[in-house]
């Protein structure tokens, strides 16, 4: 019975954290969409919290539309601002293949924060990008793009992709697009 309430307890704060979130970024979230997942740190190194949050439209399961990626900068007034936007990096719901959503998840540590998908159907992939933000000038950049496909017909032989800065120089974050 235990067990039980501590799932109950668990499940029912975690719909309040949800809730509580939503509100606090509901001036950021485009007309027409809702919160799809957000995370929170001090990614500028400022000493105040900063998100990232992902928006998705309630019907995406319907049509390929775009998630919204937006950058909150947290202040000294315990208030938030957007930073940037970018609306080309978190992959649609339908883009996954057979696997449906390929959104997995995001990571931030320190200055750097990486959107993870995965997806396919009998030929699989899997795709991290992460964001670096420069001390120095203020701007968030790409960090590394890498990316894993293999067949589930062939599963020990897996094909990695990884790009990083050497190849591209400084890609802003405003200006990055997923190409898939």
């Amino acid at each position: 019975m235990k067990v039980v309430f501590m799932l109950f307890f668990g499940f029912l704060f975690t719909l309040h954290i949800q809730a509580q979130n939503a509100s606090l970024f509901n001036k950021f979230i485009p007309k027409g969409f809702q919160l799809l997942d957000s995370k929170s740190g001090d990614l500028n190194q400022d000493g105040y919290t900063d998100y990232i949050i992902i928006c998705k439209s309630p019907n995406e399961d319907q049509e390929e539309i775009k998630r919204p990626l937006l950058i909150l900068h947290g202040n000294s007034n315990g208030g938030l601002s957007l930073f940037k936007r970018n609306d080309n990096i978190v992959l649609c719901y339908l883009c996954g293949g057979v696997m449906g959503d390929p959104y997995t998840g995001m990571t931030l540590k320190k200055n750097y924060f990486s959107i993870e998908h995965e997806g396919g159907s009998s030929d699989k992939w899997s795709r991290i990008i992460t964001f670096k933000y420069n001390l120095d000038d203020g701007s968030y950049y790409l960090h590394k793009d890498a990316g894993t496909n293999w067949s589930s017909f062939k599963p020990n032989k897996v094909h990695n992709d990884v790009y990083s800065k050497q190849l591209w120089g400084k890609a802003l974050f405003s200006n990055y697009s997923v190409d898939f």
